[in-house]
């Protein structure tokens, strides 16, 4: 273990030093932008009002999120490294201050063709995988350091939130969790996993099923483009990324070229080996990681600061709640249309 850890830091430390000092500058100056709005949006998840504590607080955010993207961002830069394919540093996209993450996520570009399939789907799998297994630590101690409130959801939860949330809360109907900086964290790193296993173009998620059924990536790619138009007409979000990935390419770039005789040259194309058990059956690990960690309407609730959600105590049940003063307008009852 401990050769291994020597070895990735080797990756690394060669990595930085070989890419030139222009470069290397603008990657240092993405982080520390990145680091700052982070910062700034960790701010909004405070539940301690100005101050010291809101800053506490901004800093665990920042912390917990760098952490989980720098680990999808460097374990594909070490995979492909160590298979002798190129990787650029990562580049960390900074987001402004009025959105509600921070960031934009964190790009590593590697080669895509003329890969052997097996160093392929390595290179592919480890970054969601390091991302997830980061962003789970960070929803349970999350959740346990939420609080219970009265219908103030943020988001809404993909299905691994939800299950923490109903064994580690008693959450009655109308009631949600505050959401904690931790918890705030971890539901970014799910949300950045799952798109990045998104079956298209040069993602994670394409490259893997590129990788276990060659061509028909392509159909594949396009049945969920159908999938992510669909959601669309209800969640007009995903009309960016149809947009998006339009642009950017929804085959993977190996199948794109091959249809371009000018720029593609067959001496170059990916050694096809089939994948061992192995890798088949964490390819389908991969598929349950998008499934627990992928949600229909990410932001349909309104984005409200910790502090103007204070918890409210609970009557016990069968207990009545007292009545409200003579003259005291009668509350509106919590809808439960986005409890966990």
């Amino acid at each position: 273990m401990l050769n291994k850890l020597k070895r990735n830091w080797t990756i690394l430390r060669d990595g930085f030093r070989q890419t030139d000092k222009v470069t290397r500058r603008r990657h240092v100056i993405l982080f520390a932008l990145t680091c700052l709005t982070v910062f700034l949006a960790g701010t909004t998840f405070s539940s301690q009002g100005n101050g010291r504590g809101q800053y506490l607080d901004a800093a665990i955010y920042a912390v917990a999120l760098l952490a989980i993207l720098s680990s999808y961002a460097f374990a594909r830069f070490i995979q492909a490294r160590s298979y002798g394919v190129y990787a650029g540093l990562p580049f960390f996209i900074p987001m402004p201050v009025f959105l509600p993450f921070g960031t934009f996520g964190v790009m590593t570009r590697t080669a895509n063709v003329g890969v052997n399939t097996r160093a392929l789907f390595d290179i592919a799998f480890w970054g969601p995988v390091m991302s997830f297994s980061l962003s789970v630590p960070c929803l349970v101690l999350g959740t346990y350091l939420s609080d219970v409130v009265p219908a103030a959801p943020q988001f809404e939860n993909p299905l691994l939130i939800k299950v923490l949330a109903r064994v580690m809360k008693d959450i009655p109907m109308g009631y949600d969790l505050s959401m904690h900086p931790l918890l705030a964290a971890g539901w970014v790193g799910l949300f950045f996993t799952a798109i990045n296993l998104f079956p298209l173009g040069s993602l994670s998620g394409g490259q893997i099923v590129y990788a276990l059924f060659g061509n028909r990536q392509r159909d594949i790619a396009y049945m969920f483009m159908a999938f992510l138009f669909v959601m669309a007409l209800y969640y007009p979000m995903w009309f960016a990324f149809v947009l998006l990935f339009i642009y950017l390419g929804v085959e993977h770039p190996e199948l794109r070229q091959a249809r371009n005789p000018l720029f593609y040259d067959l001496s170059q194309a990916t050694t096809r080996q089939p994948l061992d058990r192995r890798r088949q059956y964490l390819a389908l690990l991969c598929a349950v990681i998008f499934a627990v960690s992928f949600t229909l309407r990410p932001f349909e609730a309104g984005f409200e600061k910790g502090a103007e959600r204070m918890p409210q105590p609970l009557n016990p049940p069968g207990e009545l709640a007292p009545s409200p003063a003579p003259g005291t307008p009668t509350p509106a009852m919590p809808s439960d249309e986005n409890s966990i």
